[in-house]
């Protein structure tokens, strides 16, 4: 019998591998501006983070199961390939307008990027697109924001409300529901993000880009038509964009973008981070403590219950908050 999974990873280890120095390891900053590093294994791992407690009082790692299986394993080699794939594409440069690259050079790098004549690209198949999209869609519903939200004592009375129940009756209904809700949620905004465009963003030389405890940072932050954006490894990023349509299904587009832009993304995701923020090489400690958290959106679970064993309502809800007033930048990272 094949014994149940007990370390349960919300940033995974397909994805967080990618992000390792020369020895192999990853660099964390937390709130308190406290360095530390660790191997791909032990970060970002919670014991039994995904299981519920079935009624005979044992354990139900289905979720946990689907991660690894559904989400992860499609994924994984799409995230491992696009990590540093890059080949120049005279078919994608035969689109190009170069006069107007020519002429819009200048607005182009107020932008923040390369106005590049030469067009790289990476492969992208239509299974990868969903691999990668439900991929990116299971960051928003896995990670400690939104899972304590899902367990948190709101959700819990929430339940009892509808449904009629004592507090602790409530708990096993949530757990019941917990699996449903999930997947629901991962489904509705893998489906969303699908129809958008994706393109991969270099950063220059010197520069990386970090990811947090929410790794996609939403449109709800700005970043002009941009659906979100999700680091894929350190020197390259996920932009997924809306109202765009790409010229080849099977190829995904590579640009470079300046340093400042790296910045400015850095910013929004330790502004959007709650606990901590990891790193191939180490990052200024007083960025991350003077601005982690300053600036939010968080994916809420909603759920909508008529009767009991109902399957939740639509979902998911963006929720915005300032937590503190944001301070003065500070310093590249």
């Amino acid at each position: 019998m094949k014994s149940t999974p007990k370390r349960h990873h919300w940033w995974p280890t397909c994805h967080s591998e990618l992000w390792v120095d020369g020895e192999g390891c990853i660099t964390t900053t937390n709130a308190a501006g406290e360095i530390r590093r660790t191997q791909p294994v032990n970060t970002a791992v919670i014991g039994h983070y995904n299981s519920i407690w079935r009624a005979d009082g044992t354990r139900d790692s289905t979720l946990e199961t689907f991660f690894a299986n559904e989400v992860e394993g499609p994924a994984g080699p799409v995230l491992g390939r696009l990590a540093t794939q890059k080949r120049r594409d005279f078919q994608l440069e035969q689109k190009y307008d170069k006069s107007f690259l020519r002429a819009e050079g200048k607005n182009i790098r107020r932008d923040g990027f390369v106005p590049d004549e030469r067009a790289f690209s990476a492969v992208l198949s239509p299974d990868d697109r969903w691999a990668l999209s439900r991929y990116i869609a299971s960051l928003m519903v896995r990670i400690p924001s939104y899972k304590d939200a899902l367990n948190s004592n709101h959700m819990v009375q929430n339940i009892a409300a509808v449904l009629g129940l004592t507090s602790d009756e409530a708990r096993f209904e949530t757990d019941a529901l917990h699996i449903g809700i999930v997947r629901q949620h991962l489904e509705d905004y893998a489906l969303r993000i699908q129809k958008c465009a994706f393109i991969l963003i270099d950063a220059p030389d010197e520069e990386e880009f970090v990811i947090g405890d929410t790794p996609v940072i939403p449109a709800a932050l700005g970043f002009g038509e941009a659906e979100a954006m999700c680091p894929i490894a350190p020197r390259r990023t996920l932009l997924v964009i809306n109202g765009f349509r790409a010229p080849f299904s099977d190829r995904i587009a590579v640009f470079r973008c300046q340093r400042r832009t790296v910045r400015a993304f850095n910013r929004a995701m330790v502004q959007n981070a709650e606990r901590e923020i990891f790193s191939r090489s180490p990052v200024s400690a007083l960025f991350v403590t003077k601005n982690l958290g300053t600036r939010r959106a968080r994916l809420a679970p909603t759920v909508t219950v008529a009767e009991r064993g109902d399957l939740p309502g639509r979902g998911p809800m963006l929720d915005r908050s300032a937590v503190r007033r944001p301070t003065n930048d500070v310093d590249a990272i």
